[in-house]
């Protein structure tokens, strides 16, 4: 196994532990890994498609410009807030303008933010892994070595998601917890039920 296997080598590895078999859970937490490693990849429109898409920037407020060639060329890069969360048992990264240091939450569409229209329905939610929360208990107390290995993938996965974003946009505030500091905190405080 390498250092920092992928996805399906940890899902392979999984297999050999158990038979051949996927446990459900473990297998509903690599598929939200999945969608959020394919965010990028494949086609399909999500949140960071749509907050990174030049054409819904407020070229007004970020001193840009579109070339002939239709290229947009901004003098600074939108800003976003972006929170670290457990929304019950999910843990999601959220990400929002701010207008007067509060995060704008409603749909939006005036020239105070960076973006032509911000609709939190489509560009808020960033990343969702599903019941990972119980996921980290199950591994940190019954789990095994792949367990370990897929809470350290989304762990790693996260962080590069925030990397790229912060490409295109410049993240004022990163609020909550990583899942590396959640791991941390586990392993030097325990689980407590």
């Amino acid at each position: 196994m390498s250092i920092q296997p992928s996805l399906k080598e940890i899902m392979n590895y999984k297999k050999r532990l158990n038979w051949g078999e996927l446990p459900p859970f473990f297998h509903m937490v690599a598929n939200s890994l999945s969608d959020v490693g394919g965010m990028n990849v494949h086609g399909f429109d999500n949140a960071f498609k749509r907050i990174v898409k030049r054409n819904n920037w407020n070229l007004q407020r970020l001193g840009g410009r579109e070339t002939y060639s239709g290229e947009i060329i901004v003098e600074r890069k939108p800003e976003l807030t972006v929170h670290r969360r457990f929304v019950g048992n999910n843990y999601e990264i959220h990400c929002m303008p701010e207008v007067d240091d509060e995060p704008v939450v409603l749909y939006r569409k005036k020239d105070d933010i960076d973006f032509k229209v911000w609709d939190p329905s489509t560009m808020q939610c960033l990343v969702k892994l599903n019941d990972f929360a119980e996921f980290i208990r199950y591994a940190f107390t019954k789990g095994d070595e792949a367990d370990m290995l897929l809470v350290k993938h989304a762990s790693a996965l996260t962080e590069q998601v925030l990397l790229d974003l912060s490409e295109d946009i410049q993240i004022t505030g990163l609020k909550g917890y990583s899942i590396k500091k959640i791991m941390q905190r586990i392993e030097e405080e325990g689980i407590q039920d």
